[in-house]
């Protein structure tokens, strides 16, 4: 009688979500980033502080050349195997827990939570039809498809390296219609190009900034993009106050998923007012992306029968058992007050 997966699996020592090894795992994993987090609680120290700079280098630090784009590589089978099948979206969804609240709609589907997420960035950064937006780093179009789908006059431009990624989007999505051009490349290469031209009403980043290393080169080339008046709004992971481990990936596990990849703390976005006028920012409850990493997980393993061995090896699926365990603890450790998202709005002097 051949061995289910779930029972092959732990036989390598690998938990299945919501059993009591991988929980107590969890747990042991939460307590560890409650003691960090309350380590550094009020430090306000520049990450210049700890030898990290966003005024220096490199627009983009990529560790092993492109190492930093093989975990959006991946087959697509497996992105679809835990995301939400309506955008896709592999980023927060907002589920409404608030740093005051522990109260938030836990009835909401994965993909009313990204729907959520969209409809909070649109307010935020007063998107309205008619507009010519670009969105950095699109993923697999989620939020340009709820562009197109609610406003009937917008335009968009999606910029994204991923072959996996841009494949989808070419086959569903058919862009380079008269509304939605696609560049599958990197940000560094499209605004070097001849090609990118144009200039934008709106310039919106969704789970991106953490893989830029120099924000300055980064807003200085938001400018050239955006029309005078033109707004941009960055959604990303932050800490609420400066922890040195964070600022490097390769100084914590995460490096494993995010080589280059950094967590700014939360103040840090504000400092960048030599090319942007910065307008305002919110910080969201950590809580939320736990919830929406604790659907990913469940979903991942509802559908392991499918994914392993098929799809994924032993040591792929303790990988992304790991990554989901440890993306869990660090946002729902102290009740997501330490670590969560940040929201920033900038504008472009209209004279």
């Amino acid at each position: 009688m051949p061995v289910d997966a779930k029972t092959l699996l732990a036989s390598h020592n690998i938990h299945g979500y919501g059993t009591p090894g991988l929980l107590r795992f969890e747990k042991h994993l939460a307590l560890y980033f409650e003691r960090e987090f309350g380590r550094w609680r009020g430090n306000r120290q520049a990450p210049e502080s700890f030898g990290v700079s966003s005024f220096e280098g490199e627009l983009v630090d990529t560790p092993g050349g492109t190492a930093s784009f093989d975990h959006y590589n991946m087959d697509h089978e497996i992105y679809g195997a835990f995301l939400d099948s309506e955008y896709l979206a592999y980023s927060m969804g907002y589920y409404g827990f608030t740093d005051t609240s522990d109260e938030a709609d836990n009835g909401l589907s994965l993909a009313q939570a990204q729907e959520n997420k969209y409809r909070l960035i649109i307010e935020r950064a007063d998107i309205r039809d008619g507009q010519n937006i670009l969105d950095i780093g699109c993923g697999y179009g989620g939020f340009i498809k709820y562009l197109l789908r609610n406003f009937d006059n917008i335009t968009a431009t999606g910029i994204n390296p991923s072959s996996t990624q841009t494949g989808y989007i070419r086959n569903v999505l058919k862009p380079d219609s008269a509304r939605f051009t696609l560049a599958p490349e990197t940000f560094e290469t499209v605004i070097g190009s001849t090609g990118m031209n144009q200039s934008f009403d709106r310039i919106i980043s969704i789970g991106v900034l953490e893989h830029f290393t120099n924000l300055d080169l980064l807003f200085a080339s938001l400018k050239r993009l955006l029309k005078p008046g033109g707004k941009s709004l960055h959604h990303l992971i932050v800490s609420a106050d400066t922890i040195p481990r964070l600022l490097k990936a390769e100084d914590t596990l995460i490096a494993k998923y995010f080589p280059g990849g950094h967590v700014w703390p939360y103040s840090e976005m504000t400092r960048h007012t030599k090319h942007l006028d910065f307008v305002n920012s919110w910080f969201i409850n950590g809580r939320n992306y736990w919830k929406t990493l604790d659907e990913w997980h469940r979903r991942f393993w509802s559908q392991i029968d499918r994914l392993f061995p098929s799809q994924l090896s032993v040591s792929e699926v303790e990988s992304w058992n790991s990554f989901f365990a440890l993306s869990k603890a660090m946002f729902g450790a102290d009740h997501g007050r330490s670590y969560g998202v940040g929201h920033y709005l900038y504008e472009k002097n209209a004279c």
